[in-house]
């Protein structure tokens, strides 16, 4: 078998594999039946814990995010757009996150002074 037939099989093979997984990677994006798709965030006070069990809260209203504390530490005010706000900082203090749903909110905070900036992921929830 020449090298050419040989090329040509394998261009055949790696097409072949390429069609078979087309609809699995179509279906991926796909939310599950029954899944919610519209998140509006809910107004209101937040609260939960961090990777290190840390206390966060703050409040979410009119597309801003105020009063974002972890334990005793205040953050700076964020902006929201749609359902995420982007990484946000003041006097090396940063938050940047997302809702999940209508009350839950994923995300993360560090001080950028710290050594390896003390990244920490969280999870709050409104009541």
């Amino acid at each position: 078998m020449s090298i050419r037939t040989r090329f040509a099989a394998f261009l055949a093979v790696l097409a072949a594999v390429a069609i078979s997984l087309a609809p699995v990677a179509a279906d991926a994006t796909r939310p599950t039946p029954g899944a919610r798709i519209d998140v509006h965030p809910r107004t209101g006070h937040y609260e939960g814990r961090d990777t290190f069990s840390r206390h966060i809260k703050f409040d979410y209203g009119h597309g801003q995010i105020t009063n974002f504390r972890v334990e005793h530490t205040n953050f700076p005010p964020a902006t929201v757009q749609g359902t995420l706000w982007h990484r946000t900082c003041h006097n090396n203090h940063c938050t940047l996150g997302h809702w999940r749903s209508n009350h839950h909110v994923n995300g993360h905070w560090n001080i950028t002074t710290r050594p390896w900036g003390d990244v920490s992921f969280w999870a709050l929830f409104s009541p």
